[in-house]
C-alpha cells in the first residue's frame, strides 16, 4: 500500500510539473503596442521542441525576413555547438522577456507549413498576436474619409492578430471595440468591463486580454 501511494504521489508530480511548466509561459502585467523585435544577440532562453522537451540555454534570432525571424539558434552555454531551429521543431521559444509561437503559416489551415509569431501577450483562452503584415504607425493615421488624421502612439502596430479556441481574428486600430466584443461575447465578466471606455480601448490591449484569460470559466 505504501509502494502504491508513493507511485501515486510521483505521477501527481510529474502532471503538476508538466502542467506548471506550461503555466509559466503565460503573461501577467503590463506592456505596450509597440513593435517586438527579436534580437540577434545570445540570452538566456527556453525552447519547448514538438514532443514537449525542453531545451535550456542561449538562444539568438538567426536568419530574417525584412523584421520577421525564420530561425533560431540554440547552445547550451558560450562555447558549445550551436544548432538551428526552425519552426516546425518546436511550439514555443521564450527569447529576452518575448513568447514567440510556432504556428500554421497560413492561419486558416491546421497544418502545412509553419512561421514563428510574435506574442504580445499569451494567454491560457486568448493569445495576442503581432501582425507580421501590420503597417506600424509613425505619427498619425489617415481615417478612412481621408480629412482628419487619427494619432496613435509611435512605433505601434495598427493591427494585431487573435487566437482564441483555435481560431483566429484581426484587430484593428479604428474598429477595435466592435471586434473585440465580437471575439469575447462568451465572458459575461468581460462584457460588463467593456463598458468602461477609459479601459477597453485599443492603447490597453495587453490588460484587456489579461482580464479576460482572467475571467473566463
Amino acid at each position: 500500500m505504501k509502494h502504491k501511494l508513493i507511485i501515486i504521489g510521483l505521477l501527481f508530480f510529474c502532471i503538476s510539473s508538466i502542467g506548471q511548466t506550461k503555466n509559466a509561459f503565460y503573461n501577467s502585467g503590463n506592456n505596450s503596442t509597440t513593435k517586438k523585435y527579436v534580437g540577434a544577440s545570445w540570452l538566456k532562453g527556453t525552447i519547448i521542441l514538438s514532443d514537449g522537451s525542453e531545451l535550456n540555454g542561449q538562444v539568438r534570432g538567426y536568419s530574417y525576413k525584412g523584421n520577421d525571424i525564420n530561425s533560431f539558434r540554440y547552445r547550451s552555454k558560450k562555447g558549445d555547438k550551436a544548432i538551428t531551429i526552425k519552426a516546425d521543431m518546436c511550439e514555443l521559444i521564450s527569447y529576452d522577456g518575448l513568447i514567440i509561437l510556432s504556428l500554421p503559416k497560413n492561419l486558416k489551415k491546421k497544418s502545412g507549413k509553419r512561421r514563428f509569431y510574435v506574442a504580445l501577450y499569451h494567454g491560457e483562452h486568448l493569445t495576442i498576436f503581432q501582425n507580421p503584415k501590420a503597417q506600424v504607425s509613425e505619427s498619425g493615421y489617415a481615417s478612412a474619409s481621408g480629412n482628419n488624421a487619427i494619432s496613435f502612439n509611435e512605433g505601434q502596430m495598427l493591427s494585431f492578430l487573435v487566437l482564441k479556441d483555435g481560431e483566429f481574428s484581426k484587430l484593428t486600430a479604428l474598429n477595435f471595440r466592435k471586434q473585440m466584443k465580437k471575439i469575447t461575447s462568451d465572458n459575461k465578466k468581460f462584457m460588463e468591463r467593456t463598458k468602461d471606455k477609459r479601459w477597453f480601448k485599443y492603447d490597453n490591449i495587453y490588460k484587456i486580454a489579461h482580464f479576460y484569460n482572467q475571467t473566463k470559466n
